[in-house]
């Protein structure tokens, strides 16, 4: 899952430069675009419904975003992650995690104020949710598990989001970013969810 975000970032950044290109050959509609690479953490909780297990804890995960700026203050673009959240706990044994994959189409307002760019912003998309639950059994060996749950379940993501880069130069920045997954499925609320706190690097052109 990972590795199929970060080509699909990697195809749209080769994307953005070509079209930047031709773009500098006619009125200029975009003007300019940046894009980068993210890690994050954060705390989400919340009960699994379906099984009544309650799940919590710090996750980890990894992704970018990639945005056209279309006017001094305005970019659209799109951005992906992935994020795990491991279990372990009295109700389950170590192996067990949850897992969030999503992307989707993004826009956010900027300012410049000095060497700071504060940002908000909303993502839209879609993604999936993996869970895996080891009740009882051991990870490291290779004996089959008898309780254990596994289930992956696809969501509509609302993904609100605010955050600030440092500008370090016109072409580099520092960024910092919070922003709360709200993941829908079947008309009720994906859980477990929470903030997450995202730091990482974004290039400028």
């Amino acid at each position: 899952m990972t590795n199929r975000f970060l080509a699909v970032i990697g195809l749209a950044l080769m994307t953005l430069t070509l079209s930047a290109q031709t773009q500098t050959q006619k009125k200029k509609f975009i003007d300019g675009y940046d894009g980068g690479m993210m890690v994050h953490s954060g705390f989400l909780s919340g009960t699994i419904n379906p099984v009544g297990y309650k799940a919590k804890g710090l996750p980890m995960g990894i992704g970018g975003a990639i945005r056209f700026h279309i006017t001094e203050h305005f970019r659209f673009g799109t951005e992906g992650y992935v994020s795990t959240l491991n279990q372990s706990n009295d109700t389950v044994e170590d192996g067990s995690y949850i897992k969030y994959g999503w992307g989707g189409l993004m826009g956010d307002f900027y300012w410049e104020k000095g060497r700071f760019m504060p940002y908000v912003g909303l993502t839209v998309g879609g993604g999936s949710q993996t869970s895996y639950l080891m009740y009882e059994g051991d990870k490291h060996d290779w004996l089959p598990e008898i309780s254990t749950i596994y289930n992956k379940t696809g969501f509509l993501a609302v993904d609100p989001y605010v955050g600030c880069d440092y500008i370090v130069s016109k072409a580099f920045h520092l960024t910092l970013k919070m922003d709360c997954l709200c993941a829908f499925s079947k008309g009720e609320m994906v859980m477990p969810t929470g903030p997450r706190l995202y730091l990482g690097f974004i290039f400028f052109h």
